[in-house]
């Protein structure tokens, strides 16, 4: 382990949590631990931590509490096997934001509000405690560090950037958020054809040991370098998230930094789910902190076939998410991996793809970006990005009650600092957006 890794793990963050009260440490160490564990332990610890938030919820959350007695459970305790417990309704978003309040814990105060991107095309607005917060960043550290991007790793982000202009003390502050862990941070949604020379300078400059990246930036990037023939300098892995990464994907950015790629996949709702092992065979879940299941259309589990995916956060006591559909189609693995690794395995993500929205002058909007921002304003349920003309983006909105005119102009500088006012852009009110054939929204149509 380099010094610096060793000294923010040792010394660094043990201080923070007797000065800030966060265990983010205690969390990191806990979880690592588990990979020690049989699978047989591990399903036997996640089943002791479901049965204590479904006490907890039952007991707690008006929403669970009405839901399962309508669903004729009156004792949660008598839900005693897994078989049971897939027989619980499922959770909706549209169920999140007609029940908001309901679905909060009665003896949970100040929970920390988070909004997702709306990777369907349907934003959301959650809450989760502080210490669900916490252990959340736990596993997400552990799966980054078992594939070379742990915690203090020097490693190099192209990630998203914070909407709108930001203050001159917020940028002091996030440079000094982000450089305690040892990390910079390079801005995916303003990298275009013309300005990817100062991408790899930054990344030969800073010479990290990992990087993290949105898959469809990165891919862009690494063509450009094979493209150019290009020296840019060779981390020791690279992990993308985001978005699934396919193999031709993998390959050219493989061959553009000469070290090997993994994969990610993570919700704003949970965080991390699951990462690759570096045999390149599947993703394991992180069964410790989650519960995921998919299910086919009438709602029932169907491991081994691709299917809906299902969530339970073992750990959010502040607005449980019980078996809650967050969009996303996925493939369980029922058989263990070889690289022993005893956490469960997700064979491949197969319904998330953002795509990329191109200008007459060659600027590649990241798919990403629209989520993003949307995200941003609550009046908002669900929105469609369409370009069927290099010149023009289309943007379908349903709101429930109009959209401001500051709200449309602040969507309109936000998409131009981008797009450097190359497109013209058009609103378009509508009472719902229709659902493609696999059942799911659209963020962007890319025809051009």
């Amino acid at each position: 382990m380099k010094l610096y890794p060793h000294l923010l793990q040792g010394v660094v963050l043990p201080l923070l949590a007797v000065i800030k009260g966060k265990p983010l440490i205690r969390y990191v160490n806990e979880y690592s631990k588990h990979i020690a564990l049989s699978p047989d332990e591990l399903s036997a610890l996640q089943w002791q931590s479901l049965t204590r938030l479904l006490k907890h919820s039952f007991d707690n959350s008006p929403y669970y509490h009405q839901r399962w007695q309508k669903a004729g459970v009156d004792d949660i305790r008598t839900v005693d096997s897994m078989a049971q417990f897939q027989q619980l309704p499922i959770l909706t978003k549209a169920d999140i934001q007609q029940h908001y309040d309901q679905l909060k814990a009665k003896n949970f105060d100040n929970n920390i509000v988070k909004s997702t991107g709306g990777s369907t095309g349907t934003p959301l607005r959650f809450e989760l405690d502080a210490n669900s917060n916490t252990r959340r960043e736990a596993i997400m550290w552990r799966g980054y560090d078992w594939l070379g991007a742990g915690l203090g790793v020097r490693t190099l982000y192209l990630w998203g950037a914070g909407i709108g202009q930001v203050s001159f003390a917020r940028q002091i502050k996030e440079r000094l958020y982000h450089g305690l862990y040892n990390r910079k941070m390079l801005n995916s949604f303003s990298m275009a054809p013309d300005n990817m020379h100062q991408y790899i300078a930054q990344i030969n400059a800073y010479r990290p040991d990992a990087m993290v990246a949105y898959v469809n930036p990165l891919y862009e990037l690494s063509k450009h370098i094979l493209q150019q023939n290009i020296v840019v300098h060779r981390p020791n892995s690279i992990l993308t998230g985001a978005e699934p990464l396919y193999e031709y994907q993998r390959d050219t950015i493989e061959k553009a930094f000469s070290c090997p790629v993994y994969n990610t996949y993570g919700c704003r709702e949970v965080m991390l789910i699951a990462a690759e092992c570096k045999t390149h065979k599947k993703l394991h879940i992180n069964s410790d902190h989650l519960l995921v299941e998919t299910v086919n259309q009438d709602g029932q589990v169907n491991n081994g076939e691709s299917g809906d995916v299902l969530l339970t956060d073992l750990f959010n006591y502040g607005m449980p998410l019980i078996r809650y559909q967050n969009g996303d189609r996925a493939t369980l693995h029922n058989a263990a991996c070889g690289c022993g690794n005893p956490l469960p395995l997700m064979s491949s993500i197969d319904g998330r793809k953002l795509d990329v929205i191109k200008t007459r002058s060659g600027k590649l909007i990241p798919g990403e970006l629209f989520p993003h921002l949307f995200k941003e304003f609550a009046s908002i349920d669900k929105f469609q990005v369409r370009q069927s003309d290099i010149d023009e983006l289309i943007i379908c909105i349903v709101t429930k009650n109009g959209l401001a005119d500051g709200d449309k102009l602040a969507i309109c500088n936000e998409i131009n600092r981008y797009a450097a006012h190359e497109l013209t852009l058009t609103f378009k009110f509508v009472d719902d957006i229709p659902l493609t054939a696999s059942g799911k929204y659209r963020v962007t149509i890319c025809e051009v």
